[in-house]
Formats: structure tokens, sequence, C-alpha cells
């Protein structure tokens, strides 16, 4: 054999022996396998308990303390009515943390010399700040929404015949992230 084949020859066997063992090279390895279970929402729901009560609660006046019907029963000065009602705030997970709000709504400003004015408490215990409470996970939570409705002790004829609009009040339960 010429010195050419054989060069020729040793060199096919070289790519043969790589090509041959490209498959086979290897170092160790393993893998495995965990369950790591089902991973669960949480969650945040609010839901109006009973029927809503309106009550006369003025410090004075043959009326304190009975119930009021809106519709029919008008606010004069001096008098002070309570909308009164209950919810069922849940709020469940790990980080969780809500607040409950209560907002008056859009109906304008109330007529000269009546306030009106939202208060929140949940489990028994006031908003600080009057309409706004933080509520954190477990059991249900009870919200009691009071809207105190106060006319002032006004003179002449400064608001009669007056709407005072609280059909827009709503209550809200909003997650929020310290």
């Amino acid at each position: 054999m010429n010195r050419n084949a054989k060069g020729a020859l040793a060199a096919g066997a070289a790519v043969v022996v790589l090509l041959g063992g490209a498959g086979s090279y290897a170092l160790w390895s393993d893998s495995g396998t965990n369950t790591p279970g089902n991973v669960s929402t949480g969650e945040l729901d609010l839901t109006a308990q009973g029927t809503p009560s309106w009550t006369d609660v003025s410090t004075t006046g043959i009326v304190g303390g009975t119930a009021v019907d809106p519709t029919t029963d008008l606010l004069v000065p001096l008098d002070t009515w309570e909308y009164t009602s209950t919810y069922t705030a849940i709020a469940t997970g790990k980080n969780m943390e809500a607040e409950v709000t209560v907002d008056p709504g859009t109906a304008g400003t109330p007529p000269t010399g009546v306030t009106v004015t939202p208060v929140a408490t949940v489990d028994g215990t006031p908003a600080p700040g009057g309409s706004t409470v933080t509520i954190t996970p477990g059991a249900p939570h009870t919200v009691v929404v009071k809207v105190t409705v106060a006319f002032a002790d006004v003179g002449g004829q400064t608001s009669q015949n007056e709407a005072v609009d609280v059909s827009g009040m709503s209550v809200n339960l909003n997650q929020v992230r310290s």
C-alpha cells in the first residue's frame, strides 16, 4: 500500500471511531420527580344580611328610638336618623388584608344644616377614620354600617322641602397590600 492510501485509511478509521463513539460518551446524570400538591386561591366576599333599617336616634323630641320610614316620615331640624345595614365579610388567603369602605354616594351636597356621616364597624370595632376599616383573614366577619343623617338647628325656612339623597351609598370590600 502506498503511503497516501495508508494515510487515507487511517484518517477514515479515525472518523469512524469518533462518529461511533459520539453517542456512547456520557457523564453520570439522574432525574427525579416530586409532587408539590395543588395550590388554591383565597376568597374575598361581602354579602348583605337581613333587612336594613332606619331609626330615629334624636336626643330630644317625641320620636327618638323609633323606626323611621323615609318614604313617609320627614326629617326636621334637630332630628338625627340612623340607617343600619349588616354584612358578612369573608377574607381568606395567606397575605389577605382588606378594607371595608362606605361611600355615601355622589348625591351632591346635602341641604344646609344636614350632615351625612357613615361609620363602619367590623366585629364590633369601629373604623378609626369613620368610613374605612381593615379586616384580616379568618372566620367570617360581621360588618355593621351605620349612616347618620343629622339636621342641625336652622332658622327661618332654611332647607325646607329638600331631598337628602343617600340612595347612591355603597359598601365596598377591597383587597389591600401593606
